[in-house]
């Protein structure tokens, strides 16, 4: 199993440990079946509540530790789940954002044209 939370690990290992393995990813539906990705913004209530909704059906530990990054890898944040949803705003915004779990399980990626997907690593 993979521990991106190895203190010996840097930004740039951290990124080789992920970004090559992305294509295992299988994303998972949406909030319908026609696609992938939901709808993640922040300026209806109804799209809030569908994404909150659709990312608890997650079922995640709320004790699970994740990395939270932009593309370039330079700027890493660490929490965990519980922390995670209610911040959702702050991090969701107006640059692509990656949050990944501690033990490269799962993925939630956001684009900012507002929506996301979220998928589960088929190899570990």
């Amino acid at each position: 199993m993979v521990d991106l939370l190895n203190p010996n690990l840097r930004a740039r290992d951290l990124r080789k440990l992920v970004e090559p393995h992305l294509f295992e990813v299988n994303w998972e539906n949406g909030v319908d079946e026609t696609s992938e990705w939901v709808v993640a913004s922040f300026e209806e209530p109804k799209h809030e509540e569908n994404l909150v909704s659709w990312l608890e059906n997650k079922k995640i530990s709320s004790t699970t530790e994740l990395i939270i990054t932009d593309l370039s890898w330079s700027n890493l944040h660490y929490l965990n789940w519980s922390e995670f949803l209610p911040e959702l705003p702050v991090y969701f915004r107006d640059q692509q954002v990656l949050a990944i779990s501690s033990n490269r399980s799962w993925i939630l990626e956001y684009a900012p044209q507002q929506i996301a997907r979220f998928g589960r690593w088929v190899k570990n």
